[in-house]
């Protein structure tokens, strides 16, 4: 087998011969540790409102 250049690579080959309910499983758990790093990060949730505010609004003007 050949050694792909990036690890990146070898993350997504490996990750596409994954069967669907792995990747659903996966997916579930990124967004759970997602979830769970915003509560940990997160004080004050206006600036979070703030924060997703400007990021909607630039992904707008792009």
């Amino acid at each position: 087998m050949k050694v792909p250049k990036r690890p990146i690579y070898a993350v997504t080959k490996w990750l596409r011969r994954q069967p669907p309910k792995m990747k659903l499983f996966l997916a579930t758990l990124l967004a759970f540790v997602a979830l769970l790093f915003l509560r940990m990060v997160v004080h004050d949730r206006d600036n979070l409102f703030v924060a997703a505010e400007l990021v909607h609004a630039l992904g707008i003007s792009l």
